[in-house]
């Protein structure tokens, strides 16, 4: 498991006089070059420099830090990523800055893995994901993966080695696939997932790491994905079940007029489902999962 995109801010206690009175000039503090930015009225709005490909923002006396944590580690972030790789990129990246990473603030990190895979056989197999069906993800016009949006987080599965042809201009010749959740932290520190991520020093917490992978992996068992089920092997109010589950429209249509017989068809097909349901294909796709995650944890 990898954290790809991380985002956190700083408060800087000891914030250098030139930033205070917001001298538009660029300004060297910390061996970093600060360049200012003037908005649309003509005053200054905030203060920016890179770290490799980290993007920090001063404005007014927070510092804010976005972008992949392992392009920054790896110059890429289609690899592997190991535990213990996360560790030695925090420790990197706190000799650069100009505060302590692991005081910092986390307000939003991506978690995922990659692996070689036909992609679109992979997301296009996907379904629902509590009741939600999957968006589209596109780039130059073109469809690579797909995407579930809920409050405070997403669930992606696209097209990697498009990806990185788009953005990179690099080739990687062979089809790998990326899944990955990118959240709040008020999302993992919800009474459901209850991890406990507040600043910089949580995502290299060993505890907290290893929930991370757990749910990494639960998360996409409870994506509904195309099923293949033997039907001689099911009554005719259970083939009726999956008839209206699975046709969106007549789905809707009870799920927005019998609210609550729905609920409760919902979760009988989804028992079925998981009994009656033999789809080798996301099967392997759960194993390469988790054998993504176990290298991540054992490395």
């Amino acid at each position: 498991m990898s954290y790809d995109t991380i985002n956190f801010q700083y408060q800087i206690k000891k914030l250098p006089y030139h930033f205070k009175v917001l001298k538009n000039e660029p300004y060297l503090w910390r061996g970093l070059s600060w360049q200012p930015v003037i908005n649309n009225q003509g005053y200054l709005s905030y203060y920016y420099t890179y770290i490799n490909n980290l993007k920090l923002v001063l404005k007014y006396d927070k510092i804010y830090l976005k972008n992949s944590l392992q392009k920054f580690y790896m110059n890429n972030n289609y690899q592997s990523f190991s535990y213990s790789q996360v560790v030695k990129a925090f420790e990197r990246l706190n000799k650069l800055l100009p505060f302590n990473v692991y005081e910092a603030i986390v307000t939003k990190v991506a978690i995922g893995i990659v692996f070689e895979e036909n992609a679109e056989k992979t997301y296009g197999e996907w379904l629902y994901y509590q009741g939600k069906s999957p968006m589209q993800m596109q780039d130059k016009n073109k469809v690579y993966g797909a995407k579930f949006h809920l409050t405070d987080y997403y669930i992606k599965g696209y097209n990697k080695t498009f990806q990185v042809k788009s953005k990179d201009n690099f080739s990687l010749n062979k089809p790998y696939f990326r899944y990955e959740i990118e959240a709040k932290t008020k999302f993992f520190n919800n009474k459901t997932n209850n991890i406990g991520i507040e600043n910089v020093a949580d995502l290299i917490n060993e505890e907290k790491y290893n929930k991370l992978c757990n749910m990494l992996i639960d998360r996409y068992k409870m994506i509904q994905t195309t099923t293949i089920i033997d039907y001689s092997e099911c009554n005719l109010k259970e083939k009726k079940l999956i008839a209206y589950m699975e046709n969106p429209i007549i789905k809707k249509s009870v799920q927005n007029q019998h609210t609550e017989s729905f609920k409760k068809d919902r979760i009988t097909y989804n028992k079925l489902v998981k009994v009656k349901s033999n789809n080798n294909f996301q099967n392997i796709i759960l194993n390469k999962i988790t054998n993504q995650v176990n290298y991540s944890l054992k490395n």
